[in-house]
């Protein structure tokens, strides 16, 4: 079966059948109707290269992520994915660990991008790798501290505010030897968590911070070993707050192995409420970011931009929230689970 005996079967133009795979929006409802009940019945299948070649569009577009080795990650792919799909566009998937720095997919194979731009440590490396992307884009992260040459589309999440958040709550609770764990990496997204516990402690005198830095490709096992040492180093911390749900699994992991009770002996807070992080043993306490919602409104804005040709920028900023679990000894504000 081929466009053109779909075309007779429906008694309509080659052309017409092509508008209504392409742009469905320019053919009218019952023409477009029974074009698609033929399809349905026939199982026609529209072949990718040659409905490039004549519109001059992939109906691809590129979703690029430091790593698929965290949930959070996986959450902002299906969420674009889904609103993606619903306008009838494949996603192509890039690690940013197997993704050279300085390339980007061919920009003959996509539509346009979506990136989490977090792979970076200064503005102008930012600034070089998006010159090579000539297709339109949409940030996920602050484009404002990237100090870009010009405006751009992106959403992020108030993660400095999360960071504050759960810290604060801890020291209500009576804490004042915490343990972090962080990125080992400076990214845009682990500096501005940094800031926050750094501008905290300053804040808090009474309190005393012992750090961890975990490497992103081996976060479960160092972020038990980092653990480890909060317990037989220096002081001992009776809270930990880490920079994601991931770290905390390594942490909880660690505390059990050494018999140590959570949240009695020790309070944990994680970061990004992944899926599995009310699952945990005990339920993680953790500050929950809209992860689908940020994957679902980047694909949004960018189809936004495929569809009108608009070139203005936007940024939406979507706030984090404190869910307590058992993780935590106060549970006046159980999270649901």
């Amino acid at each position: 079966m081929n466009i053109k005996e779909i075309a007779k079967l429906t008694g309509v133009s080659v052309a017409t059948v092509s508008r209504c795979i392409n742009q469905p929006e320019k053919v009218s409802p019952e023409t477009r109707a029974r074009i698609l009940e033929v399809i349905r019945k026939t199982d026609y299948v529209p072949n990718p290269s040659a409905q490039s070649l004549s519109t001059g569009q992939t109906r691809t577009i590129a979703c690029v992520v430091p790593t698929l080795r965290n949930e959070f990650f996986n959450q902002l792919v299906e969420g674009s994915q889904k609103v993606l799909a619903q306008a009838n566009y494949r996603v192509l998937v890039y690690s940013q660990s197997l993704l050279p720095r300085q390339s980007c997919p061919d920009d003959r194979s996509v539509d346009g991008m979506i990136l989490y731009v977090s792979d970076f440590s200064s503005g102008k490396e930012v600034r070089e790798y998006l010159r090579g992307i000539k297709v339109p884009y949409v940030l996920i992260g602050d484009a404002g501290e990237m100090e870009l040459e010009q405006p751009v589309t992106s959403v992020y999440m108030e993660d400095y505010e999360g960071i504050l958040m759960a810290l604060r709550y801890l020291y209500t609770e009576g804490n004042r030897v915490f343990g972090i764990l962080m990125a080992a990496v400076e990214t845009f997204a682990s500096r501005r968590r940094a800031q926050a516990v750094h501008d905290f402690f300053v804040s808090h005198p009474d309190c005393i911070c012992r750090t961890g830095e975990i490497d992103y490709a081996d976060q479960l096992r160092q972020s038990v070993d980092r653990t480890r040492r909060f317990l037989e180093e220096g002081p001992r911390p009776t809270a930990i707050v880490t920079f994601n749900d991931m770290m905390a699994v390594g942490a909880l992991r660690c505390l059990h192995s050494g018999g140590i009770r959570v949240p009695e002996e020790m309070e944990l807070i994680g970061f990004d409420d992944i899926p599995l992080a009310s699952y945990f043993t005990p339920a993680l306490s953790t500050i929950a970011v809209p992860n689908r919602r940020l994957g679902e409104k980047a694909a949004e804005l960018l189809l936004r931009r495929l569809s009108t040709g608009a070139d203005a920028a936007r940024c939406v900023l979507y706030p984090v929230e404190l869910r307590l679990r058992e993780s935590t000894r106060n549970l006046i504000h159980l999270g649901d689970v």
